[in-house]
């Protein structure tokens, strides 16, 4: 009986000894672990489109070649409003070309080149049209507009509507002509009926004034 007492009493300073050395175990691991995710690198995520190290220029921005963008156009004259994916090109980080699918394009002698180093470029262009635009991808990548109404599209437009606002406004004036010319006629037609009335009644007149023969 004694001896189990002994035991038992050995068990109880035993046991803080053990507890101790779980918790340094356990505080070396965990500092461990905080220095370790210390040197580790978090990645971005992936964006819609980056740069690759073909496409930049020593000096940041864009190296000179063909790329894929959005093109956004507002005119004003007409409240046309459109967006497409076309091709651009770009020199000393500037915009200067945009091509249309139809084969033709809007080059810097109709516009000042805008800076678009940082991917993104708004201007306006000699015939009063709104751009912005936004680079996308290298030239191939993204899938185009098939179609796209350029500048000479735009204009021909104003001058179709301008067209047709001048037909309006001739039909409408020569609506106006017409009226005009109705009431013309009914204010004669009135007079000339009023003028028979009063010859008659002055005949009338005349003929009850004269005397009777028996």
């Amino acid at each position: 009986m004694l001896s189990a007492c002994i035991q038992i009493t050995n068990m109880k300073h035993t046991f803080p000894i053990i507890a101790g050395l779980l918790s340094a175990i356990v505080s070396g691991c965990s500092q461990q672990n905080s220095n370790n995710n210390q040197g580790t690198t978090a990645f971005p995520p992936p964006h819609i489109y980056y740069r690759s190290y073909e496409n930049v220029n020593e000096e940041g921005g864009y190296a000179d070649g063909t790329y894929c963008a959005t093109v956004e156009y507002y005119y004003a004259a007409t409240g046309t409003r459109s967006t497409y994916t076309l091709e651009v090109e770009v020199e000393d980080n500037e915009l200067t070309v945009i091509h249309w699918p139809n084969g033709g394009w809007l080059d810097n002698t109709h516009f000042t080149p805008p800076d678009i180093s940082d991917g993104s470029a708004s201007f306006t262009s000699d015939r009063g049209v709104d751009y912005t635009v936004e680079i996308i991808g290298e030239e191939g990548d993204c899938g185009l507009s098939g179609y796209a109404e350029d500048e000479d599209n735009l204009l021909q437009q104003e001058e179709d509507e301008e067209e047709e606002r001048q037909r309006l406004r001739e039909e409408r004036e020569e609506e106006e002509e017409r009226v005009e010319e109705d009431r013309r006629e009914r204010r004669q037609q009135q007079e000339e009926e009023e003028e028979e009335r009063r010859r008659e009644q002055e005949e009338l007149e005349r003929s009850e004034e004269e005397p009777q023969a028996f």
